[in-house]
C-alpha cells in the first residue's frame, strides 16, 4: 500500500476523553438515524453503554483500546474487546473511527488487518463486529475482508393509535 505506514498504539491516558466523547457521538449519531431515536435519547443510551463496558478507563480488564497512527500522525482509533461467552475467545471491536482525511486510502482496511493481527495475538478464534445497515462503506469494506453476516436485527415503526 502506498503512503505512510499505518500502525496502532496503545492510547494514552491524555487521549482517553476525546475518544470516549468521539465514540458516543459516533455511536449515538448513527443509531439515533437508524432507529429514528432523539439525539438527546441516543447519546444518553450511548454514555450509559460506553460507560458501563469501561468503568476502569484504560485499565479495563480485556479492552484494548488503539491510537491509529499514520506516519506521526494520530488519525483515528480503535476499541478492542475479548469475550469467552460461546466456549471460544473472540475478540469484537467496538469501535473504530478514522479522520475524514485518513478515509477512502487504505487507511481502514490496514486498520482491520492490524486488528486481526491483534486478535490472533490475544488467542481469538473469530474477530467480531456490529455496523449500521445504512453504513455501505464500512459494509463493503468488511466483506471484502471476508466477514460474513451472522444474525440481522430487523425493526419495524409502529404507527401510534
Amino acid at each position: 500500500m502506498p503512503g505512510l505506514p499505518i500502525t496502532l498504539r496503545p492510547m494514552e491516558v491524555s487521549e482517553l476523553e476525546a475518544f470516549i466523547r468521539l465514540t458516543i457521538e459516533g455511536y449515538a449519531d448513527d443509531r439515533a438515524v437508524a432507529v429514528s431515536a432523539r439525539a438527546e435519547d441516543a447519546r444518553r443510551n450511548a454514555r450509559a453503554q460506553v460507560e458501563a463496558l469501561l468503568p476502569r478507563g484504560l485499565a479495563t480488564p480485556d479492552h484494548h483500546i488503539y491510537t491509529v497512527v499514520e506516519g506521526d500522525a494520530a488519525v483515528g482509533h480503535l476499541w478492542l474487546a475479548v469475550t469467552d461467552v460461546d466456549g471460544f475467545r473472540s475478540v469484537v471491536v467496538y469501535d473504530i473511527q478514522l479522520r475524514e482525511e485518513a478515509r477512502g486510502q487504505g487507511v481502514g482496511r490496514r486498520v482491520m488487518e492490524l486488528a486481526e493481527e491483534v486478535a490472533s495475538g490475544l488467542g481469538a478464534r473469530d474477530l467480531e463486529l456490529h455496523v449500521f445497515a445504512r453504513n455501505a462503506r464500512a459494509r463493503r469494506l468488511y466483506e471484502s475482508l471476508g466477514y460474513e453476516i451472522t444474525s440481522l436485527c430487523m425493526r419495524k415503526t409502529l404507527r401510534s393509535s
